[in-house]
């Protein structure tokens, strides 16, 4: 049975930290092993990072930490669905944006901001060049941008058949190319280089102009 989660008052009238639930526990475990991950990863790439550097970082025993995570392609899964979890939410603004343009813009712009307000970087390079040798890793990724071009192409489709753009080339080849600039600019951290945002958003709604030909139709006119 899960504890109560009660608040706790010590002598100096203080708010001490409640108990946690079975399920309140086992996040924050989750959350101390991935974010121990990355930092291993980060600093000895994921070839050299070990299980036991891992426990080491964050302060958990081996037998501990494998009941959370078997292997370290475990771990790189859990770190990849927190990425899926983001991709659906700018997923969702960008459905709402009868613009197709601004809509690609926006997601774009929303995983931008993403990666470098969170660091994330030196971790996606990583994990990218370890997909490129390790099956298990690759296929994680797959899963994840096979979504983000799907989801980008019904987008666009739907555009394409309000007659709002013409593609410059076919979706079925244009999604792989407007990811993979996407993907380059993540890992490049442009703004930690120097590189303004509103820089970033004029040069990227160009391309997507140039690539999308929006014909200046609305979906409603006939």
């Amino acid at each position: 049975m899960e504890e109560s989660t009660v608040s706790l008052i010590d002598v100096s009238g203080d708010m001490t930290d409640a108990p946690m639930t079975r399920a309140e526990r086992r996040d924050h475990q989750l959350a101390r092993i991935l974010d121990a991950a990355k930092i291993c990863f980060v600093r000895s790439g994921f070839q050299g990072a070990s299980m036991q550097q891992i426990c080491a970082e964050c302060g958990m025993s081996p037998g501990a930490l494998y009941r959370y995570f078997p292997s370290k392609e475990a771990i790189i899964e859990a770190i990849t669905e927190a990425d899926r979890k983001n991709d659906a939410a700018i997923f969702a603004e960008m459905m709402g944006n009868p613009d197709p343009v601004d809509g690609v813009v926006q997601a774009a712009m929303a995983h931008i901001r993403h990666i470098h307000e969170a660091g994330k970087a030196p971790l996606f390079t990583e994990i990218r060049a370890e997909s490129m040798r390790n099956d298990a890793v690759d296929f994680a990724c797959k899963d994840i941008m096979g979504e983000v071009q799907q989801g980008f192409h019904a987008y666009l489709q739907a555009a394409v058949d309000r007659g709002e753009i013409d593609p410059v080339v076919p979706l079925d080849q244009l999604m792989p190319i407007l990811v993979a600039i996407g993907e380059g600019m993540a890992i490049n951290d442009l703004p930690a280089n120097g590189v303004g945002l509103d820089n970033i958003e004029t040069v990227l709604r160009a391309m997507i102009v140039s690539s999308l030909r929006p014909t200046g139709r609305s979906g409603t006119q006939d």
